[in-house]
Order: C-alpha cells, then sequence, then structure tokens
C-alpha cells in the first residue's frame, strides 16, 4: 500500500514540475518573438529598448549611426536567437562584443556606436527600420 502511495506522490511531483517547465519556455519563446519597441525620448537624448533584453542608449553629437548590412554573427553569448530574430548579447565577426535587438537579422541593421559600446538594432520591415533610422538622426541633430 505505502509503495503505491509512493509512486502516486512521485507521479504528482513530476507531472506538477513539467507543466511548470513547460509553461515557463512557453513564455520565454512567447516574449523572445515579441518585437522590440523603440522609444526615442527628444528631451533627454535617449533611445529606450523595450522587450526581452531592455536597453537605454544615449544619442549624442559622438554617437555613430548608419545604417549596414547584416553582419556575421560567431556567437549567442547571452541572449535569445529563434530564426532571423535576435535579441540580447552576441559576439560579432572579429570577436567584437555587441548587443543586438533584431526583428530580422537578414535585412539591414543600425548600427550605434557609442564609445567602446555597439549596438544593431531593425525593424522586421525596412521601411520602418529606415524611419527609426532617420528619426535617430533627427534625435542625434
Amino acid at each position: 500500500m505505502k509503495n503505491n502511495s509512493s509512486k502516486k506522490f512521485i507521479f504528482i511531483v513530476t507531472s506538477v514540475f513539467t507543466i511548470i517547465t513547460l509553461a515557463f519556455v512557453f513564455i520565454l519563446i512567447q516574449n523572445s518573438l515579441k518585437e522590440a519597441e523603440f522609444i526615442i525620448d527628444d528631451q533627454t537624448g535617449v533611445l529606450e529598448i523595450t522587450g526581452m533584453y531592455d536597453k537605454t542608449i544615449t544619442i549624442d553629437q559622438n554617437t555613430e549611426i548608419a545604417l549596414v548590412s547584416p553582419l556575421t554573427i560567431t556567437r549567442r553569448t547571452n541572449g535569445s536567437s529563434i530564426g532571423d530574430i535576435k535579441k540580447g548579447y552576441f559576439t560579432l565577426e572579429g570577436d567584437l562584443p555587441v548587443y543586438l535587438n533584431l526583428g530580422d537579422a537578414s535585412l539591414n541593421w543600425i548600427e550605434i556606436i557609442n564609445g567602446d559600446d555597439y549596438y544593431y538594432i531593425n525593424y522586421k520591415s525596412e521601411s520602418d527600420t529606415t524611419q527609426l533610422l532617420q528619426d535617430l538622426i533627427d534625435l542625434q541633430s
């Protein structure tokens, strides 16, 4: 009798643990697939990136901003990568550590260089990315 109730207890604990783990993984994947919001604050000269890997970037006269073709990602160091969606910290060719928040890594990226920090961002659409680039250049002026 004790053996049977012990097996039921282990089954229940294992089932609950499995369900919690699957729910956690589902939430992580769902958040990874959401497109980030890029919010520009004209008053403070800041670009705020919201989403799974939040980031705040100060845009000033010393910040370099350009549109670049997709670069070669060599390693994910702390981030999520589902298909062409890349978010978090990665290493590019040449062992360059960078922050990526790409809605589509196969499309052009906005490169932001602020001192020793490199950021690459884009939307899932070229037109939205081009508009964001123009807004960032306007912010810098």
